[in-house]
């Protein structure tokens, strides 16, 4: 480590930050994805957190690796609080293994350690290389957060290829502006209830609007009862604009499925799969809320918005829950590929980290975010 330094970074690293970000795509048998964040690496952490900070692992003047914590508010036990999230973690392969992690964390920490008492994180099933540190504690680095898994996020991804019928017994409309009371009242009376679960207003939704690139009131979908009562709302906001899932290679066990595909778009008049180098159209489902929690309404919105998005050429919905959420269940009869994550709870306090201090209800990740 000692020819390496860690410091803050901002826009300035803009570019090196997303060539590293590309240098460390996820490789499977299948294919090689990067989950990209061009041309902004900053856009997401803008939308999603009220203040983020980027620190930079370098060698001389050279950037060879980065991490980020982001602050915002949610619910924790019931109650508005101050939440951090652990993400954006790249390093390229000759700087790891040298305790960038460690060292950065409690830096942080060391600095910050009274400002939130609760956060999280995501880690991949089967990253072991990762998993093996959760619950441990490290003498040489005091600030670093306690951990512990609390549950899993289960992220669908429903491929947009043959059609689906709509569901009559409900009726189904984009958002207009005179619908934010309603769109309001739907998400709080889900998300209070929840660990993590976001805050909203009706005074400040249209800044939250703006503040999320791209997200625009029509993009939220409202369902209707058969006596014209509103029942659920579910946005479909397309992110390509600041994220995209871009494929650099598709593997030999991949190729099955790639004649699959394309004999589906000769038939169904589908888009191609992207070229390696290019992006797939996806479209990210957040803000999701319905009366009684129930997964026949949140199905049929499912079947609209798929309906509408299919039609517009794009690949795959994505959408995802806390795996033991029974409302997953809606997204029963899409042709669908799953990805489990570990949500991990960070606290810098002891007693924050004890089984029982935190009610575990239906942790919210939003996938928008991720």
């Amino acid at each position: 480590m000692s020819n390496y330094q860690i410091r803050p970074i901002d826009s300035s690293s803009n570019t090196t930050m997303l060539e590293i970000l590309r240098g460390a795509p996820i490789i499977t048998d299948r294919m090689t994805i990067c989950f990209d964040r061009q041309p902004d690496i900053f856009a997401l952490a803008r939308c999603k957190y009220d203040d983020f900070y980027y620190q930079g692992l370098f060698r001389g003047e050279t950037l060879k690796g980065f991490g980020m914590v982001g602050y915002h508010k949610a619910y924790v036990n019931g109650e508005p609080s101050e939440v951090f999230c652990g993400r954006d973690l790249y390093v390229l392969p000759e700087a790891r293994g040298i305790g960038f992690v460690f060292k950065s964390t409690e830096n942080h920490f060391r600095e910050h350690q009274n400002r939130s008492k609760i956060g999280y994180g995501l880690i991949m099933q089967g990253n072991n290389a990762s998993l093996k540190y959760i619950g441990k504690r490290f003498e040489n680095y005091k600030y670093i957060p306690l951990s512990r898994i609390i549950n899993q996020l289960l992220t669908y991804t429903i491929l947009l290829t043959v059609p689906v019928h709509r569901i009559r017994s409900f009726t189904i409309r984009r958002a207009q502006t005179e619908d934010i009371p309603v769109i309001v009242g739907f998400l709080n009376n889900e998300h209070r209830n929840r660990l993590f679960g976001h805050i909203y207003s009706e005074a400040s939704f249209p800044a939250y609007l703006e503040r999320n690139k791209g997200l625009l009131i029509s993009d939220y979908f409202l369902a209707f009862d058969r006596i014209g009562k509103c029942c659920g709302v579910c946005a479909a906001w397309d992110m390509n604009l600041m994220k995209q899932t871009r494929i650099l290679h598709y593997g030999r066990s991949f190729l099955p499925a790639l004649v699959a595909y394309k004999t589906l778009s000769a038939i169904f008049n589908r888009p191609s799969l992207p070229r390696p180098g290019d992006h797939f159209r996806e479209v990210t489902l957040t803000d999701y809320a319905v009366k009684g929690r129930d997964p026949g309404i949140m199905n049929a919105l499912l079947r609209t918005i798929y309906h509408e998005y299919r039609q517009l050429g794009y690949h795959f919905l994505t959408w995802g829950s806390s795996i033991d959420d029974p409302i997953l269940t809606a997204s029963k009869g899409f042709i669908r590929q799953s990805v489990i994550s570990n949500i991990v709870l960070f606290s810098t306090n002891d007693s924050w980290i004890r089984e029982g201090m935190i009610k575990n209800n239906l942790p919210y990740i939003d996938v928008s975010g991720i």
